[in-house]
């Protein structure tokens, strides 16, 4: 429950950062996205995972006409593993910094495709996969295109995960992710 409020507060300090002043140079993205893709390990064992749903609010500031920083968080919601013997969900709370590069395409300044990365802390929800599990690193990579307010992205990310057991390895979790969302400038 405290990672949820983690979450809507950093939604609304987010938001408020990006209505402070209208200005085409920063933006607030709220974006869904749809994970066909998701892989856990443990231990060695690779798990595959059921589709999932993942939600994130951004927020970027461009440092002239190409590159932008910023900071977002995402959520990915719980999910099963496949294989039916094996019980457990995965679920998990990226909070992360960002940049992008976009097209400096001159004539099409609503339309430009966009390359972004960013790494952060990620903290894991479904601890019923591993007890010992506690927050670690979180890498993405992500190529996208903006149309007008339109904002269509795909991520691969990677969560690295500490770990409170020693006899255990450190788990962790990748998804490929395919986001729809709007821009708000």
């Amino acid at each position: 429950m405290n990672k949820f409020i983690a979450f809507l507060i950093s939604i609304f300090t987010m938001a408020t950062l990006a209505s402070a002043k209208p200005n085409n140079d920063r933006e607030l993205i709220v974006k869904l996205g749809f994970q066909p893709q998701s892989e856990i390990s443990v231990n060695g064992k690779t798990e595959n995972m059921n589709a999932g749903l993942s939600g994130g609010i951004e927020f970027f500031k461009y440092l002239g006409n190409v590159i932008a920083l910023g900071l977002g968080t995402t959520i990915d919601l719980p999910r099963e593993i496949k294989k039916k013997e094996l019980k457990g969900s995965m679920s998990c709370l990226p909070i992360y910094v960002g940049a992008k590069a976009r097209t400096p395409l001159h004539g099409l300044d609503d339309t430009y495709a966009f390359l972004s990365g960013r790494v952060g802390y990620s903290a894991p929800m479904g601890k019923d996969l591993f007890d010992s599990a506690t927050g670690g690193l979180y890498l993405s990579l992500g190529l996208g295109i903006d149309v007008d307010y339109f904002v269509l992205e795909a991520v691969y990310a990677k969560h690295t995960f500490g770990n409170n057991d020693s006899a255990s390895s450190k788990p962790d979790y990748s998804t490929i992710t395919l986001y729809a969302g709007f821009k708000f400038e």
